[in-house]
Order: structure tokens, then C-alpha cells, then sequence
């Protein structure tokens, strides 16, 4: 057996072990999901992921993709999860075409549970580790799955939550909210003010310059979380000018 195969193994098991059917069955009905739930906590899935980690800090590339695969391909919620967090875990083994590998998974993900790991947390660092590959976040914010597009946007969130990154990627990530400001799934939505509202934190007042001029045009779902560290003079102009649109 591979050291892929074994670690898979051991990943599943683990997590299999802690199967609680009640709250299993309270998440796939809350997700909406179709696939097998085991009911084990965020936490808890992390955790196994963190031991794995620490006793195969050395695991390579090519072991990476391959236990993420099979853990994938299980079918399991908590596996997928344990997926996503691995690649996390191990974002300075990847390299620029496994954004290829990200787009795969993604797609067959269909629930923001393992969407946000895999777009916010791991395509954030495989984007400040590889730049190269913003061409490809550009077009997922264009692409028409919904989840793909909002992987395209919360790409930029690890980025930009570091000011020292705020000037190279502000404008590319507008640049894509913009053109998709007036999408009217949720998921998308939320993104864009998910992004804004953790620039807001240390770019208030750029995050209100770009809002201002699009009042008309932005959601309210969108402004609420966009406005959340702004100041209160700058978060009230917004809201009244929203709510008298």
C-alpha cells in the first residue's frame, strides 16, 4: 500500500470513528447536501489533519495531490473536508497548474462549506505563492457556475487582508466585483462584501471611495458586510443613501 493509500486510511478512519448519525444528519439537511455525512465537527477534522501534518512534514508534491484525491473521491463530506484542509496544510508544496486541481474540486464541491477552504484559505496563499495565476481567478469571477465565480473573488481574501498586498491586487479584485456587481445569487453576493468588509479593516477609506459611485448599483447583502469596519460617519452615509435609492 502506498503512503497515500495508508494515510487516506487512517484520515477516514479516524474521522469515522467519531461518526455521530444525529448531527450528521442535522448538517447534510442544513447544506442541503447529497453526500455522506459522518457528523464530525470542523474542529475535530482539523485536528486529524494538523496530526498528519506533524508526522509527515517531509510528504511530498506528488503524495500531496494523491491523498487529497482519495480522500476526495470518497464521497464523504468530512473526507472532502479533510481534503481541503490538507491542501492548506501543505500550500508550499503546490504549484501553479494544481490551480487546475483547485478548479476540479470546486466545481464538484457545490456547498460553501468546503468552497471557502479551498477558495478563501488555499487559493489565497497558491495565489501569493504563485502570481501568475490571477489570470485564472479573472476568469472565475467571469465563469457562470456560481461557486466558481465566487472562488474567483475569494481568492483575493488572504491576499488582501495583508496592506502590504492592498495596492497590487485591490484593483484587480474591484475590477472583478465590478463587473459582476449586479449577479443576484447570494453566494456571490456575499463574496464581494466578505472581501470589502476584511479590506475595510485596514482600507477603510478606499473600500468607501470604490462604494460611493455604486450605491445604486450594489446589494444590500453586499453593503451590510462591506460597511462592517468603516467608520460611522462612512457607514451611515452608505446605508442612507442605499436605503433612499
Amino acid at each position: 500500500m502506498t503512503l497515500p493509500a495508508r494515510l487516506a486510511d487512517q484520515v477516514r478512519t479516524h474521522l469515522a470513528g467519531q461518526a455521530d448519525p444525529v448531527r450528521a444528519e442535522g448538517e447534510k439537511r442544513y447544506l442541503k447536501s447529497e453526500i455522506e455525512h459522518f457528523g464530525v465537527s470542523v474542529p475535530a477534522v482539523r485536528t486529524s489533519v494538523t496530526a498528519t501534518r506533524k508526522e509527515h512534514p517531509a510528504l511530498g508534491h506528488d503524495d500531496v495531490v494523491d491523498l487529497v484525491r482519495r480522500l476526495w473521491s470518497d464521497q464523504v463530506h468530512e473526507c472532502r473536508l479533510a481534503a481541503a484542509f490538507l491542501l492548506r496544510a501543505y500550500v508550499d508544496r503546490l504549484q501553479a497548474a494544481d490551480v487546475g486541481l483547485l478548479e476540479e474540486l470546486i466545481r464538484d464541491a457545490r456547498t460553501w462549506a468546503l468552497v471557502d477552504v479551498l477558495a478563501g484559505d488555499v487559493g489565497g496563499r497558491l495565489l501569493l505563492g504563485h502570481p501568475e495565476i490571477e489570470a485564472t481567478y479573472r476568469k472565475w469571477g467571469q465563469d457562470d457556475d456560481m461557486w466558481v465565480r465566487r472562488s474567483g473573488l475569494l481568492g483575493f481574501l488572504v491576499p488582501l487582508r495583508d496592506p502590504a498586498n492592498h495596492d497590487r491586487y485591490f484593483g484587480v479584485f474591484t475590477e472583478i466585483a465590478d463587473s459582476v456587481l449586479s449577479d443576484p445569487r447570494l453566494f456571490v453576493r456575499k463574496a464581494i462584501g466578505w472581501v470589502l468588509r476584511d479590506v475595510g479593516k485596514g482600507q477603510p477609506d478606499d473600500v468607501f471611495a470604490w462604494l460611493v459611485p455604486r450605491v445604486p448599483q450594489v446589494s444590500g447583502v453586499t453593503l451590510r458586510e462591506a460597511v462592517k469596519y468603516l467608520s460611522s460617519d462612512q457607514r451611515d452615509e452608505l446605508m442612507a443613501a442605499y436605503r433612499s435609492r
